[in-house]
């Protein structure tokens, strides 16, 4: 571990390639609220029934998922930054595809599934290189590129509003490909060792490699912490892409609210709520230790109960002012959870898998968060108006007590749940050991200084928990 942290040291310009990364990860997003904002256009122009527009929207992720099951096999096998490139050059050729006039719905429905799948390799890729060359500023970068995401759905939808309302929607597409083309070009000039995360985790990506897919499923799921966060990140997007898609409707059509007013706080709701929400809590996880500490448990049950209580509270008003301030609420809280649960998921696994870990992750968010959410609710609001809204809304609480669960099961614990069949102490850093140790030379002050030098010199090294308990035990 010591070894891969002088390596990291040593690479140049990591800060100018996460800026650049981190622009890219935004501009990758702007299609994703170009389409909201023009739907009506994009409808009629394309002449798509409601259903096939809803189709239209989901495909896009059913890419993500799809290529996600490979994507990180990509990784181990190829230059990353080759793959990037080609993911970027064909996210722009579909792009521009989608731009075109056919007669027939199937090329942009084909188009919108290869965006979803070319934009799945740089969404499993960069938590990757910030895991890996953040340093000590990793918690941070992760958190500015978790925020990226919705603050590129944002600017989409202005631009999209803006330009659908004065010129043709196509236009906001044609931006997108024109912006996107710099980033290519900037990437491309990189040396591969600034973007290449193979060499620091070499040893476990020869072993990797020779895998069976389900071989390394089984190892992440030895990962307590892993398996949960996995599931409440995609609870979490089942909520969250479910309120996005239909509390509008529901204001409207149920509690029969102004719908002009609706879209203005709701809009304010979700570009402030989730973006000041990643913000602060990958700064505040930072100063308590980053998310590879024991403390960014303690933090995401926090935000986790916070906004698990404001998601109730909103179905106990039926005040305008009173839901979206209970709604924002929800969304500020969730967008503090998602940079500190996908640290949690990348640390809770050994070095060597976290491309495979995080590509797992997504294909899981897209599949059981982002596609399911708008037709489940649709179905059980066919069923009772209120039960597709009651769903969305507690579902966050069953999160939380996950949330909960595992947190006190790892207090219990001297060390993070890990890969138990490689070297542990390899995943862990040493923010993630026991305080255990810290405890016996506090009840042994008043032992003779080269006891407590000895002591703290033996537990700077990187061996196994046990044995430093075993250890101690020696010395008593």
């Amino acid at each position: 571990m010591k070894d891969v942290q002088e390596q990291q040291q040593r690479i140049p310009d990591a800060y100018r390639v996460f800026v650049l990364i981190s622009i890219t990860n935004l501009l990758v997003s702007l299609d994703h609220g170009i389409i909201p904002a023009a739907s009506v256009q994009i409808q009629s122009a394309l002449k798509l029934t409601n259903q096939e527009l809803g189709v239209l929207g989901s495909l896009v992720y059913a890419g993500t998922v799809v290529m996600g099951f490979v994507a990180s096999f990509i990784f181990l096998k190829y230059n990353p930054l080759r793959v990037i490139e080609i993911s970027m050059i064909t996210m722009i050729l579909s792009l521009f595809v989608f731009t075109l006039q056919f007669d027939i719905a199937w090329p942009y429905y084909l188009s919108r599934f290869i965006t979803g799948a070319a934009q799945a390799p740089l969404i499993v890729y960069f938590p990757v290189w910030v895991d890996t060359f953040g340093q000590d500023n990793k918690t941070v970068w992760l958190t500015i590129l978790q925020g990226g995401v919705p603050f590129g759905v944002f600017v989409g939808y202005v631009l999209a509003s803006v330009i659908a309302a004065q010129w043709n929607w196509r236009w906001a597409f044609y931006l997108q490909i024109v912006v996107l083309v710099p980033s290519i070009i900037l990437i491309s000039r990189q040396p591969h060792q600034n973007i290449d995360v193979r060499p620091y985790v070499k040893d476990n990506n020869n072993t990797y490699e020779k895998m069976p897919y389900f071989e390394l499923v089984k190892l992440t799921f030895k990962s307590r912490s892993y398996v949960v966060m996995t599931i409440v990140l995609g609870m979490l997007y089942f909520s969250v892409t479910g309120i996005q898609f239909w509390i509008s409707n529901y204001l409207v059509t149920v509690l029969c609210f102004n719908q002009g007013l609706v879209n203005t706080l709701f809009s304010l709701d979700s570009i402030t709520g989730p973006t000041l929400g990643c913000v602060l809590g990958g700064l505040i996880t930072q100063h308590y230790g980053g998310y590879d500490s024991k403390n960014a448990y303690y933090i995401t049950c926090i935000a986790a109960i916070f906004g698990s209580l404001s998601s109730i509270c909103v179905t106990l008003t039926t005040n305008l002012w009173a839901i979206t301030g209970f709604i924002w609420l929800l969304l500020f809280f969730g967008g503090a959870l998602v940079p500190i649960m996908t640290g949690i998921v990348l640390s809770s696994v050994n070095q060597g898998m976290r491309s495979f870990a995080n590509s797992n992750t997504t294909t899981y968010v897209n599949l059981f968060g982002y596609l399911p959410a708008p037709i489940v609710y649709g179905y059980l609001s066919s069923i009772s108006p209120n039960l597709g809204y009651y769903c969305l809304m507690y579902c966050p609480s069953v999160g939380c007590l996950m949330i909960l669960w595992t947190t006190y099961h790892e207090r219990r614990k001297d060390c993070f749940v890990g890969d138990k069949s490689m070297d542990s102490m390899e995943m862990h850093p040493p923010s993630a050991r026991s305080t255990s140790v810290m405890q016996i030379i506090q009840n042994f002050h008043n032992q003779s200084d080269d006891f407590v030098k000895e002591v703290l010199e033996f537990h700077s090294t990187p061996i196994n928990n046990i044995t430093t308990t075993l250890y101690y035990e020696k010395q008593l």
